[in-house]
């Protein structure tokens, strides 16, 4: 009969060692709330550097644009509406006298060749700005990258259900366009080091129902991120890449209640700049999303899959609702 003693210690061990693993991550996880960004001190100490936004019209990306605005930084829009790219030029630049503020015009959804001009329209914008700054001032270089452009516009939507334009959208909005933007201005910011890249990813990233294309490009963010940050390491690169995870967020195209769950887009933008600096390849943007992330992490993934069905569902019932009353 086997002695059932043998295996205390060692089970003992496996489950201090379990424990510790686990208080070890949480603990470096909330740490992350703690510390002070190095996003102004370390990639804009003269006041005078850029940063690139894309999808920076509404939303999240608008958000980061006024953040980085008031944190000193000149920003470049991106978009593909040029006169609402030149409504919020002109509205920040009211707002944020002290900076420049300028546009850049592509379509994230339908990607050509001339993807490859943004690396010397970027440098037109910005030399041309240098232009009015003082001769005994530092010329501003490009520092940031914030890849933002994203979103599903069929939510709650079954795979079977797409459309092969419906597909490339999703795939080109999502993932496609921050690949090759990054590809493009990759060695901007190798020359301008120390640079950031900054990729907004979703809480969608951990594979979620009704919305499975999206969920796709949101892991492939986070892959993405992770393998830049190792290849400009192992190259010796002083450029940073992080990528934010967000969860709920209130804006012009999801019209909810912001509440502490759901903030507003500036304050989780803000919340996300607060987070550079903090040695992490993939971090939760908001302190009250990382809250809801660690359910992701500690329970069942068939418990959570329910919850997430149960929602989508509704959203799926609410849009046939409205579309069969209209």
């Amino acid at each position: 009969m086997t002695d059932l003693g043998t295996f205390t210690k060692p089970l003992a061990y496996l489950g201090l060692f379990t424990l510790g693993k686990a208080a070890f991550s949480l603990t470096r996880q909330a740490t992350n709330f703690l510390l002070p960004s190095t996003l102004c001190k370390r990639y804009n100490p003269t006041k005078a550097n850029w940063a690139l936004v894309t999808g920076a019209t509404d939303g999240i990306g608008f958000g980061f644009s006024q953040e980085l605005c008031a944190r000193g930084f000149n920003v470049i829009l991106h978009g593909r509406n040029a006169e609402k790219l030149e409504r919020r030029r002109r509205e920040l630049q009211a707002l944020f006298p002290a900076v420049s503020v300028d546009v850049l015009v592509r379509d994230a959804q339908n990607v050509i060749t001339d993807i490859d001009d943004v690396d010397s329209e970027v440098r037109d914008i910005i030399h041309r700005n240098n232009r009015t700054i003082d001769s005994q001032g530092d010329p501003g270089r490009l520092t940031v990258l914030i890849n933002n452009v994203g979103g599903e516009t069929r939510p709650s939507t079954l795979l079977k259900e797409y459309t092969f334009e419906d597909v490339q959208a999703t795939i080109s909005r999502n993932a496609t366009f921050a690949i090759q933007i990054t590809r493009v201005l990759a060695g901007q910011l190798e020359e301008n080091a120390p640079g950031l890249v900054m990729n907004v990813s979703s809480i969608a990233a951990f594979g979620l129902p009704y919305i499975s294309i999206y969920s796709s490009t949101k892991g492939f963010v986070d892959s993405f991120t992770k393998s830049l940050r190792a290849e400009f390491a192992a190259e010796g690169k002083k450029v940073e890449v992080i990528g934010l995870r967000v969860a709920e967020v209130r804006t012009a195209g999801y019209d909810v209640e912001s509440n502490l769950f759901v903030p507003e887009a500036r304050v989780l933008a803000s919340a996300g700049l607060n987070r550079v600096g903090c040695g992490q390849e993939i971090v939760w943007a908001y302190f009250w999303h990382w809250l809801q992330g660690l359910s992701f992490e500690y329970l069942p993934r068939w418990m959570l899959m329910k919850v997430a069905a149960m929602k989508l569902k509704a959203i799926r019932s609410d849009q046939e609702a409205k579309a069969k009353s209209s």
